[in-house]
């Protein structure tokens, strides 16, 4: 008796399919967000870029602005100071109170390829009372700290 009574009920009808179009707001807000960051990426880059290159240009100019008629042993001693100030203002604290051989492991000990004879001055010459340096010597040291500089991203 019960499958008797059992099929004579009527069945719920079914719901009408979703429709894919249009989609829920969650979509669309997806979508435009996908859009913005699509637009916005290439612009963010170059502009983080740009400023990378500003910060690297003006960081090399504080070390090439020590003037050149400085004797030796007072131009190591401002090319010495303005790259522990570089430092400092990174956060690298602990690395300005390093002088002599410590200093010279340190500039060398992050950068590959780094010439230790181009920066041997920063180290041995620098606390010499009679320093002389030749210009080749001097060009070879600004060489190599441009390009710890640029390494560094100081």
């Amino acid at each position: 008796m019960e499958q008797a009574l059992q099929a004579q009920l009527t069945h719920p009808a079914l719901p009408p399919p979703i429709p894919w179009w249009p989609p829920a707001p969650g979509w669309w807000l997806l979508v435009i967000g996908v859009l913005l960051i699509a637009l916005l990426l290439p612009w963010l880059l170059r502009h983080a870029r740009r400023r990378q290159r500003r910060q690297q240009r003006q960081s090399w100019r504080v070390v090439a602005d020590v003037p050149a008629s400085l004797p030796d042993a007072q131009w190591l001693a401002a090319i010495n100071t303005r790259i522990k100030q570089l430092l400092k203002l990174r956060g690298d604290v602990a690395a300005t109170r390093l002088f002599g051989e410590a200093w010279l492991d340190y500039l060398c000990s992050r950068y590959p390829g780094a010439q230790r004879q181009a920066l041997q001055p920063l180290a041995a010459d620098l606390y010499r009372p009679q320093v002389d340096l030749s210009p080749a010597q001097r060009q070879a040291l600004l060489a190599e700290l441009r390009r710890w500089v640029r390494h560094h991203d100081v």
